[in-house]
């Protein structure tokens, strides 16, 4: 049997029905695949600006508390001058 001798003509060969079907299943999946990630990405992108909004939220009320427990109180250096020992001290 020789086959080097024939070669087909090139007009008429055609990836068939096989070639066909092999893109149309990889087209489908490359699109489920882009659908599925868009999902997660929105879902990713939610759960962050929930965190950050819950944080800022945080650091405002830690932030309105220390501003109220701070107000009446001398904090800083001046704080620990007057001493508990010497009444006299804190008259000053």
């Amino acid at each position: 049997m020789i086959l080097a001798g024939t070669t087909p003509d090139a007009a008429t060969v055609t990836p068939g029905i096989g070639g066909f079907l092999t893109f149309f299943i990889l087209a489908v999946v490359v699109v489920l695949l882009v659908l599925n990630m868009s999902k997660h990405l929105r879902r990713i992108d939610a759960r962050a600006a929930q965190d950050e909004a819950r944080e800022a939220a945080e650091r405002a009320a830690r932030s309105e508390g220390e501003a109220e427990s701070g107000a009446g109180a001398i904090t800083g250096p001046e704080a620990g001058s007057a001493s508990a020992d010497d009444p006299g001290e804190r008259d000053r």
